[in-house]
């Protein structure tokens, strides 16, 4: 979503974290946690992964990294010295079971990465801009209850956006939002009030459509395409990742891919095959090294409204 860019206030230390950015792991403090040699119990990562939380850090995603048997803390470049021995205190004995990764950028709920790089016809499938006041988002999945139809999108615009429309002089109007989760999900549902809208099963890729037949829970190595004017490929790097934007609190049960988020692409669809994944969240302002991106799983908002896919 496209929205007023929100500002967040973060140490003065900031300025000179910036200056010594390294690329890639960041190594841990020897002085707490295991040794290398040590396994952590799901119980132990658990725990580290709440700390990561009590910590409070805007800026910061993490995750169980099943390769390593440690929590990854990814880190944008807001983020100081400081706030990262923050967290390695919270965690306290722990500690060690703690690994940093910078990433380029920082990272924001899609609403603030930018403007829509300019107007497109409107349309109701998955992938394309849909309009509220001082708001563009994109369309998810469009879905039924009970006879009622229905779309989903990015919680984060929901919560914003009580009306909606098809373009973006707000003239025609398609429905209200009823449903919104955010932060803790970032999933919304709008109701279709207009019934000259059509709503197809279908979402776009580029300047074609793709049916929709289904939905799909994400898995690591997972091949998956973004809806969108401009369709693009990407890989599901982790699952089950929580992410502190900042200012409102973190979103958790995320899934994370390397690909850019496109100004504009707050709620794109995702999806494998013919499969709908997941809903965009946000990602990285960087698309230096391909960029970043963090996806709500379809399957939980679905789920939580009762919604089938049409």
């Amino acid at each position: 979503m496209r929205n007023r860019r929100a500002t967040r206030v973060r140490s003065a230390a900031v300025a000179g974290a910036l200056v010594a950015l390294a690329a890639g792991i960041l190594a841990p403090s020897p002085a707490n946690g295991r040794t290398s040699a040590g396994a952590f119990s799901a119980v132990e990562l658990n725990t580290v992964r709440e700390a990561v939380l009590e910590a409070d850090v805007a800026g910061t995603a993490w995750n169980t990294g099943p390769a390593t048997g440690k929590v990854l803390v990814s880190v944008d470049e807001t983020v100081s010295d400081q706030e990262i021995g923050h967290i390695r205190r919270t965690a306290g004995e722990l500690a060690g079971a703690l690994e940093f990764e910078r990433i380029p950028g920082w990272l924001a709920a899609a609403a603030e990465l930018g403007e829509p790089a300019g107007e497109m016809a409107p349309f109701v499938k998955g992938g394309e801009y849909i309009y509220g006041f001082d708001a563009t988002a994109s369309l998810g999945f469009n879905a039924v209850y009970n006879g009622q139809d229905y779309f989903v999108t990015a919680g984060h615009c929901t919560n914003d956006v009580s009306h909606w429309y098809l373009d973006s002089s707000l003239t025609t109007y398609i429905g209200p939002t009823v449903g919104s989760s955010y932060p803790g999900n970032d999933y919304g549902v709008v109701r279709y009030d207009n019934s000259t809208i059509p709503r197809p099963g279908t979402v776009r890729c580029g300047q074609n459509e793709v049916d929709i037949t289904g939905s799909v829970e994400p898995r690591v190595g997972m091949p998956f395409s973004i809806a969108g004017y401009n369709c693009r490929t990407t890989t599901v790097q982790a699952v089950n990742v929580s992410v502190n934007y900042g200012g409102v609190g973190a979103v958790h049960g995320l899934f994370r891919a390397n690909a850019c988020a496109a100004p504009g692409d707050s709620g794109a669809a995702s999806f494998s095959g013919n499969l709908a994944l997941g809903l965009l969240s946000g990602g990285t302002t960087s698309c230096t090294t391909s960029g970043i991106t963090y996806w709500q799983p379809v399957n939980e908002a679905l789920t939580a409204y009762g919604l089938t896919l049409t």
